[in-house]
């Protein structure tokens, strides 16, 4: 697949419009356009411009690149340690490259809400114990053990945990964080 393909594939997989890329990565529009009809060859800093706005690592532009099966076993995940946040983050994710998700397991102490963010990307969210309080634009859920949702990182997000014992969560999203 050509380079300009992917980035047309990459953008329209986030729902963003030329203009939005070309704001994230200062290049313009018309040339944008270029690229994804494989008009126009961009050069290395262009293209780590592009990835960058579009959320991914210039190697996701490199063609070719093999994507290799990854297995984490139980217990050992990365956990990162924030002590400003109440809830823990375990990485489920290998690091082979070439991957785009990252899935990851929180878990969320009680009475804690986060502040509305928007990013690139995509989220899905699974309630694996507990309720998650999860606000996207202007819409509002309560999640429940065994329930999911799904939605693009750009819209304005919050999430928290209302009730009072801890919440864990499968957390699947892009672009990859560790």
């Amino acid at each position: 697949m050509l380079v300009g393909s992917r980035i047309r594939g990459r953008r329209r997989q986030l729902g963003l419009t030329l203009k939005a890329v070309s704001e994230g990565c200062q290049l313009s529009v018309p040339y944008l356009s270029q690229v994804e009809r494989n008009q126009a060859n961009p050069t290395v800093t262009a293209l780590a411009s592009i990835a960058r706005a579009l959320g991914v690592g210039l190697s996701y532009f490199v063609p070719g690149e093999e994507h290799t099966t990854v297995v984490s076993r139980s217990g050992q995940g990365h956990e990162l340690h924030i002590r400003e946040l109440p809830y823990r983050v375990t990485s489920l994710a290998g690091h082979g490259s070439g991957l785009q998700l990252e899935p990851l397991l929180i878990r969320v102490e009680p009475q804690f809400a986060s502040e509305p963010t928007s990013h690139l990307g995509e989220e899905f969210l699974y309630v694996l114990h507990g309720q998650l309080s999860l606000k996207v634009g202007e819409e509002h859920f309560l999640l429940q053990t065994g329930d999911s949702a799904q939605h693009p990182s750009t819209t304005p997000h919050a999430w928290g945990n209302p009730g009072a014992t801890l919440t864990q969560l499968l957390w699947v999203g892009t672009p990859k964080l560790f």
